[in-house]
């Protein structure tokens, strides 16, 4: 969706600069209509006014770009914030915990480190599902059936972190 909004606002900018600028030529020449009502003598023309439809039409196409172009930047950010989650291997309440968690053992002398995140690569392998190099076509770049890894609720550690008894978090 995110490359669909970009593709329309970028194609769609010269049909956005056209409906803009019969835009402002339709207030010029409405500011003008007044002035020559004003002084309009019974031999002069009243100068060529645009219909309901040609207005309607270059306000929607303004304002279509705008939308279009505002949920870009929208789902854009919220794509890279996602990419950076993934790579580290966090959810976005994860973050939070491990900040914390880092500054807590920062004052103590030691090193945090996500039992949960297998490295950039390792982490978008899991996330993606492949395991093996053939998984990159069946699962990646082709609609894919298969069940994600572990049950939703209980996560594998990375393989550095050592089995724990108790829960490496209390919240």
């Amino acid at each position: 969706m995110t490359m669909g909004c970009i593709y329309s606002s970028v194609s769609g900018w010269d049909m956005f600069w056209e409906a803009y600028a019969a835009i402002e030529k339709m207030k010029l020449l409405a500011k003008e209509r007044l002035q020559v009502t004003a002084n309009q003598t019974y031999g002069q023309t009243p100068p060529p006014t645009f219909s309901f439809h040609e207005r309607a039409f270059h306000k929607s196409v303004v304002y279509a770009w705008v939308l279009c172009s505002s949920v870009a930047l929208a789902l854009g950010a919220l794509m890279i914030w996602h990419t950076v989650l993934i790579t580290r291997g966090e959810t976005s309440i994860e973050r939070h915990i491990n900040r914390k968690e880092k500054k807590r053992l920062q004052k103590k002398g030691k090193v945090f480190r996500n039992p949960y995140s297998y490295g950039p690569l390792g982490n978008w392998k899991v996330f993606l599902g492949v395991e093996r190099k053939r998984h990159w076509v069946t699962r990646v770049l082709l609609p894919s059936t298969h069940p994600p890894k572990g049950s939703g609720l209980n996560w594998d550690t990375a393989p550095y972190v050592p089995e724990q008894k108790s829960a490496l978090l209390a919240i």
